[in-house]
Formats: structure tokens, sequence, C-alpha cells
């Protein structure tokens, strides 16, 4: 089967799209958008470049795109709990 030979790899990307989706139904569901839309871009593009790395370039080449997405979506995502949510939540 084909989690046999990329377990990891299938694992990391459906963590990380699985946050990105809990992401975009918060992101839609909220009524003030103006918070959230920058941290959410920040937090697409960084997981575009971890697939980039982990699917398209693959092995030690690669692995600086998934470093660099996984630092991306992650500065993304503490800036939309940080900034949006703290907002949502103080005013």
């Amino acid at each position: 089967m084909w989690w046999q030979y990329y377990g990891d790899a299938v694992i990391a990307v459906s963590v990380l799209a699985a946050i990105l989706i809990l992401s975009s139904i918060h992101f839609s569901r909220s009524k003030s958008k103006r918070g959230f839309i920058i941290p959410l871009i920040i937090s697409i593009i960084g997981y575009i470049s971890f697939v980039i790395g982990i699917v398209f370039i693959r092995g030690f080449e690669g692995l600086g795109f998934m470093v660099y997405g996984v630092i991306i979506m992650g500065i993304g995502l503490l800036y939309y709990l940080g900034v949006g949510v703290y907002r949502k939540i103080r005013y």
C-alpha cells in the first residue's frame, strides 16, 4: 500500500492540512475577518512550501523547503492565535 512507502510524509502533510483546515473554518465563521486574513495567508504560504519540499523535490534537497515551510506556517499560526484570537477575546 501507499502508506508503507511514504507514511511519514502522509502523516506530516495530513496534520498540517488539518491545522490549516481548522484555521480556515475558524476564519470563515468569524464575524471580523480583518485580523485573521494576513496570518491565514502566511500559513497557506508555509503549507505550500512544505508540500513542495516533501512531494515535488524530495530527499535532502527538499529538506530546506520543508523546514522553511514549517517555520513559516508556525509563524503564521502563532500570529493567528496571538494577534487574531487575542484581539477577539480582548475586545
